[in-house]
């Protein structure tokens, strides 16, 4: 990535610039194919405001402060996550999480392939350390490629099969895993 990136906490204000990554990131998703995010208006405004009033929205941008990335880092558990099939490499379930969960990840289109989801990840995953988690979590719809080749490049590991408890065609995601301690 060329340039100065920035990753903060997005604010109210935020929220179109989070919208339109996240817009582009479901026009990039709809190229591959797949149902995922393409059908149930996920993720919606209401939910990107919500990640936002929990400080759990993430922004990436450039020296002009052009929005580029957005990921949700969030610390509260994740219910669909205590059912997969499979395993995880740690035995936190959602009633008392040591993990952290990563949603809504997009990469505006014009920061396409620059290197700013990884560096959203890399982030997220400073963040949890300094938090405590054992590890980070994850799940992509099993023919979304691209952020499968990332996830196992960044060193997540393949954990096994969850199901989306919102009504989507295809609600099997593929569920990954990253163990933050040493």
């Amino acid at each position: 990535m060329s340039g100065t990136l920035t990753i903060r906490l997005a604010t109210e204000k935020d929220i179109p610039a989070v919208e339109q990554v996240l817009r582009d990131g479901k026009a990039s998703i709809a190229k591959l194919g797949i149902a995922q995010w393409q059908s149930d208006g996920y993720p919606s405004r209401a939910e990107v405001a919500r990640d936002v009033e929990q400080d759990a929205c993430y922004l990436a941008e450039d020296e002009t402060g052009t929005a580029l990335g957005t990921i949700a880092l969030l610390f509260d558990g994740e219910p669909m996550y205590d059912h997969i099939d499979g395993a995880w490499l740690t035995s936190s379930t959602s009633s008392a999480p040591r993990y952290g969960t990563l949603h809504r990840t997009a990469v505006s289109r014009d920061a396409a392939r620059r290197g700013v989801m990884s560096a959203l990840f890399a982030e997220a995953e400073r963040i949890a350390r300094d938090r405590g988690s054992e590890s980070l979590r994850a799940d992509t719809h099993p023919g979304n490629t691209p952020m499968r080749r990332l996830l196992e490049r960044l060193g997540y590991t393949e954990c096994g099969i969850v199901v989306l408890e919102r009504d989507e065609p295809e609600p099997e995601r593929v569920a990954y895993e990253k163990l933050l301690t040493a």
